[in-house]
């Protein structure tokens, strides 16, 4: 009878590059959300848009979230989509909207990034 034994040692690059992945795809989503949604924001005066893009994304260790700093924004968000929105291609929960229609070109690209910026 014989004996075999193997030792598997991984890669310490692809390894460390493994445990970023995640957060830096959840990061690119939110940022790729953000920038895709601007358009999509109702203006009237602009603070909410230049509110939204000014906060970012805020957040980390793969809990990130975007908004606004106004005290409107969720009252807006709320709004039906029936609305006389004062520019056109505006709506209300923009985000959502974002995250629905381009989703997976946003994910895609997002661990593409990834994959290549660790690995």
């Amino acid at each position: 009878m014989s004996n075999i034994s193997i030792e598997f040692k991984p890669n310490v690059k692809t390894q460390n590059g493994l445990k970023k992945i995640p957060d830096l795809v959840l990061y690119s989503i939110a940022r790729q959300v953000l920038d895709m949604s601007y358009n999509t924001i109702p203006k009237d005066t602009g603070k909410l848009r230049s509110s939204s893009i000014g906060a970012g994304v805020r957040g980390g260790n793969g809990d990130y979230y975007i908004g606004s700093y106004t005290d409107y924004a969720s009252y807006v968000w709320e709004m039906p989509q029936t609305t006389n929105w004062s520019e056109p291609g505006t709506n209300s929960q923009w985000y959502t909207r974002t995250i629905k229609e381009k989703g997976t070109v946003i994910v895609n690209d997002a661990v593409n990034r990834a994959w290549k910026d660790t690995m």
